[in-house]
C-alpha cells in the first residue's frame, strides 16, 4: 500500500497527536483497513467461508472511541478495481492464493499459530463483508460512502470539497494525492501521528522546499506506485534528486537514458502520463449532487473515452446504489446480504475496548 519508503523520509514532518485535538471536526477514514485489522483476528473463519460478523468490533471500537472524543467519523469504503490498478491487483490476487495454499499445509501439519498468521495473509475484504459495517453506520446514523473505485481519491475529494477536515489512513498515497491533513497510525486510546502538508517544507531527509504538489506526486510515481512499476534502482532519493536537478520528468527520463545504468521501458513515459492523470483525475463520487464527478476537472477537449484508466462512468442511479452500500461495486448487482440477522451494535466488547481506552487518556 502506498509508496514504499515515503513515510521513514518524511520522519522530520511527523508528530504525534492525540485525537480530541480534532473534537469539532469530521475525520474521514480508509474503512478497509480498519475493516482488514478486524478480519485478521477471525482470518480462518472468512477464507474457509464461515460467516462471522466478528471482523467489524475493530471498526465499531474505533468509531466508539472518536466519538468519545468529541470527532465525527466519516467512513469510506473502497469501490470497483480501478483499471489502472490491474497489475497490482492480479499480484495481491495471487499472493492470496498462494498462501492459502500454505496456510492449510501448516494446519495440516499441526502449527496452527503459524498457520493463523498466514490466514491472515489471504483475507480480501468483499463488499458484502463491508456491508455488515454498512448496516450498522446507518442505524446510527454515522456518515459513510463507498467510492466508485478506490477510497483514497474519493477522501481526498472530500477534503478538497471541505466535507471532511482530515483523514485517517495508513496508506502514504493520500499524501500523494495532496491531502492536506493525514493521521496515521491510530491506537485505540486516541493516539495517532499527524502530517500535514503546510510542514512539508521543514523536511530535510529530502528537501521539498519551494516544490509544489506537482513535483511532489511526480517524484512518488517515478520511485514507483501502485499505478506504475519503479524503474529499477531508481527509489524515492533517486527519484527526488533527478528531479531537483532536471526540474521536468522527460529531462530526467532523457538524462537516465543517456546515463545508462537504469533501463527504462520504451513506453513508460506513456505509461507515467497516464498513472499521473489517474491520481489527479480518478472518479469519485459527489454526494451533494449523488453523481460521479472527476477528483478534479478533465482538461478542455477531454473525454472519457480518452482516459479509460481513471474509472469507467457510471449511470447516476448506479452510482447511488454503490455509494450507498446497497449495489455491489465490481458486479453492479444488489448486495446480497449473508447475515440478514441484526447485529448488536452496542457489543460489550466494543464498548469495553473504547471505555477503557478513554479511561487511560
Amino acid at each position: 500500500m502506498g509508496i514504499q519508503g515515503l513515510l521513514p523520509l518524511l520522519k522530520d514532518i511527523q508528530k504525534p497527536v492525540h485525537v480530541s485535538s480534532y473534537a469539532g471536526k469530521t475525520l474521514g477514514v480508509d474503512a478497509y483497513v480498519w475493516l482488514h485489522r478486524g478480519a485478521y483476528g477471525c482470518a480462518r473463519e472468512i477464507v474457509l467461508g464461515d460467516p462471522t460478523p466478528r471482523y467489524i468490533a475493530h471498526a465499531l471500537s474505533r468509531i466508539r472511541m472518536l466519538q468519545h472524543f468529541g470527532v465525527k467519523p466519516y467512513l469510506v469504503f473502497d469501490g470497483d478495481k480501478l483499471p489502472a490498478k490491474r497489475g497490482t491487483e492480479d499480484d495481491r490476487e495471487q499472493r492470496r492464493s498462494d498462501n492459502l495454499q500454505k496456510a492449510k499445509e501448516l494446519e495440516q501439519e499441526g502449527k496452527m499459530q503459524q498457520a493463523r498468521d498466514v490466514y491472515g495473509k489471504c483475507v480480501d475484504i468483499t463488499p458484502e463483508m463491508a456491508y455488515q459495517l454498512i448496516k450498522v453506520l446507518k442505524d446510527e446514523s454515522v456518515p459513510y460512502v463507498v467510492a466508485p473505485y478506490e477510497a483514497d481519491a474519493q477522501l481526498a475529494y472530500l477534503e478538497a470539497e471541505g466535507i471532511i477536515d482530515g483523514v485517517v489512513t495508513e496508506d502514504s498515497d493520500l499524501l500523494v494525492f495532496g491531502c492536506k491533513t493525514v493521521l496515521f497510525k491510530l491506537d485505540q486510546a486516541g493516539n495517532a501521528v499527524e502530517m500535514l502538508q503546510e510542514r512539508f517544507w521543514t523536511n530535510r531527509a529530502i528537501a521539498l522546499s519551494g516544490w509544489t504538489t506537482v513535483e511532489f506526486r511526480q517524484m512518488a510515481i517515478l520511485s514507483g506506485c501502485d499505478y506504475l512499476p519503479s524503474i529499477v534502482g531508481m527509489g524515492l532519493k533517486n527519484a527526488h534528486r533527478l528531479l531537483r536537478r532536471y526540474k521536468t520528468v522527460d529531462k530526467v527520463l532523457q538524462a537516465v537514458r543517456l546515463e545508462g545504468k537504469m533501463r527504462i521501458p520504451p513506453t513508460y513515459s506513456r505509461e507515467f502520463r497516464k498513472a499521473e492523470l489517474t491520481f489527479v483525475h480518478q472518479r469519485v463520487f459527489d454526494p451533494r449532487s449523488k453523481k460521479l464527478v472527476t477528483l478534479t476537472p478533465l482538461p478542455d477537449g477531454t473525454h472519457d473515452d480518452m482516459l479509460p484508466f481513471i474509472g469507467a462512468a457510471m449511470d447516476d442511479h448506479v452510482a447511488r446504489g454503490v455509494a450507498e452500500g446497497i449495489v455491489d461495486p465490481i458486479s453492479r448487482t444488489p448486495i446480497v446480504d449473508r447475515l440478514p440477522k441484526p447485529l448488536t451494535t452496542r457489543s460489550s466488547s466494543a464498548d469495553n475496548i473504547a471505555s477503557t481506552s478513554a479511561s487511560r487518556y
